[in-house]
């Protein structure tokens, strides 16, 4: 008789996605496991690094994730992230122009950077649950359902200093798998391996689990690049401006210029961490200082009027140039074994700053078809055996999950277009007129402010109107997939009022042009 034990779910990557996961996991009773190749963050310095950590933008979906497994957690995290009310456009000529997000409600995005979010998740992990910090994982016997770990190789293999990439250095906290190295320095692989109930990839875009289940499923992949760079810049803080913002921090600065955009993001010591997105073909002009200069003060004199030309032409010349890719696969899960969430599965372009609320999302909704499910915490099964409920349970979550993660990964390559060169338009500003007219005339409300454990998405079909950008943004009880859905309806109707309307005027003016015909003939 095989006695009932814990379910063993194994995770690797302890970024946002992975850390909440483990969390998740654990409040429903699961033994969880957590890897990491990166050290410790506990306890280290957070200050924004002018590497390759785009600020994140955690909006309702992401807060709403945070909620469903710890209220406090969200309550935490909007404290320490700074609102930011809408865009704020910034012209050539130096004119500023804000754009609010939800100028009905007041709702808000807000800024925080991805080492600090990182840092107060992981923090949040009890003792319970296991970590292992420096570790990588090397290979997947999916079948047997047993891990083997590697150290990362390091230079100067001393535990506790920092990564030569920037990362945030830490000691084990008792739960380091430690530096182990064979004779030849190479990484020691863990022999005896881990056994788990079922492992999940939280190990981005690049994540070796999706290549484990690839080897197993016959996955359908794909990887599109986009042709333009992006570079992270930095604006400090000014000290002779209230709480030292050069700028106003409760907006999401752009500089648009068409083909290329420069974004700026507030942070909590009064500074700006500032992107440029670019062409490869642009960038590869801009060989010399010279011509960066020239580039810089013809499209973005008013930053640099704020930050010094010697620093930010500094930050572009030394700061790494990063690609933006789009991932999806599909299924996301393979049998009862393995499992992947956030940009292991979907990795999306930071365009609508949705890659975090999504990965955060998947938690939820993973959360949710388990309880639907009935899948205890328990299980009566040898390790290593396949689990017809958990397979059911995950095949459920990757099918249900496919068309949201395909539509926000369309989503976010469409609203670069806008962010670049839509804001610009008259155009867009009407569309914004009518959104908001419309949405006070025929209002959509949500099904209910938080959202139950069994059911990811109450609304199924979005009644009344509402912009995209609530959708998405500020709707966590809809669908991506909705949200898309939607915005195509809405469109269609303006366009057919558009038509009618033109009908209706060009024979408004042919009625009057014959009233007037007719006038001038009986005269004469």
């Amino acid at each position: 008789m095989v006695l009932e034990r814990s379910r063993k779910a194994l995770i690797i990557g302890a970024g946002p996605v992975g850390a909440l996961t483990a969390l998740s996991l654990h409040r429903r009773g699961w033994e969880v496991e957590l890897w990491e190749s990166r050290d410790d963050p506990r306890g280290k310095d957070t200050a924004p690094s002018n590497l390759r950590s785009i600020n994140l933008a955690i909006s309702a979906r992401g807060l709403e994730a945070l909620r469903s497994v710890d209220p406090s957690l969200a309550e935490q995290f909007q404290n320490e992230a700074i609102p930011m009310k809408g865009r704020m456009i910034h012209h050539v000529n130096g004119k500023q122009e804000s754009q609010i997000y939800d100028p009905i409600n007041g709702q808000c995005i807000n800024s925080i950077g991805r080492p600090l979010l990182n840092q107060r998740l992981v923090e949040s992990l009890p003792d319970a649950i296991k970590i292992r910090f420096q570790t990588k994982l090397s290979r997947v016997d999916l079948n047997n359902k047993i891990a083997f770990g590697s150290c990362p190789e390091k230079k100067d293999a001393i535990p506790g200093e920092e990564h030569d990439d920037g990362q945030i250095g830490g000691g084990d906290h008792g739960k380091s798998a430690g530096r182990a190295q064979n004779a030849k320095g190479e990484d020691k692989e863990d022999e005896s391996g881990t056994p788990f109930d079922l492992i999940i990839g939280c190990d981005g875009s690049w994540s070796k689990v999706r290549t484990s289940i690839m080897r197993m499923e016959r996955m359908d992949f794909s990887q599109s690049f986009i042709p333009h760079a992006y570079i992270e810049l930095h604006m400090p803080a000014d000290p002779s401006k209230p709480g030292g913002y050069a700028i106003d921090k409760n907006h999401l600065h752009i500089w648009p210029r068409h083909s290329f955009m420069l974004i700026g993001l507030p942070n909590k010591d009064g500074s700006f961490t500032l992107t440029l997105f670019i062409p490869f073909s642009s960038l590869s002009t801009l060989t010399t200082r010279e011509a960066a200069g020239r580039f810089f003060v013809e499209h973005f004199p008013s930053a640099v009027q704020i930050i010094g030309e010697k620093r930010l032409l500094d930050d572009f010349e030394n700061n790494p140039r990063g690609n933006l890719v789009t991932i999806n696969c599909t299924p996301s899960a393979w049998s009862s074994h393995a499992l992947l969430l956030g940009d292991a599965s979907h990795s999306m372009v930071p365009f609508y700053g949705q890659g975090l609320n999504c990965g955060l999302e998947d938690v939820r909704v993973l959360s949710s078809i388990l309880e639907k499910h009935k899948i205890k915490s328990t299980t009566s099964l040898r390790m290593g055996e396949t689990d017809k409920d958990l397979e059911l349970a995950l095949k459920a979550y990757s099918v249900e999950r496919q068309e949201d993660l395909k539509a926000i990964c369309e989503l976010a390559l469409q609203n670069y277009t806008e962010m670049r060169s839509h804001v610009l338009s008259p155009l867009h500003h009407i569309r914004r007129f009518i959104d908001s007219a419309l949405t006070q005339l025929i209002p959509s409300r949500p099904s209910s402010l938080h959202l139950s454990l069994t059911d990811a998405f109450p609304t199924k079909r979005v009644k009344g109107w509402t912009s995209l950008y609530e959708m998405v943004t500020f709707r966590p009880d809809v669908p991506y997939s909705e949200a898309l859905r939607k915005e195509k309806a809405q469109k269609e109707i303006m366009a057919w009022t558009g038509y009618i309307s033109g009908i209706v005027g060009i024979g408004a003016i042919g009625f009057a042009g014959l009233r007037l015909t007719r006038k001038w003939l009986e005269r004469h």
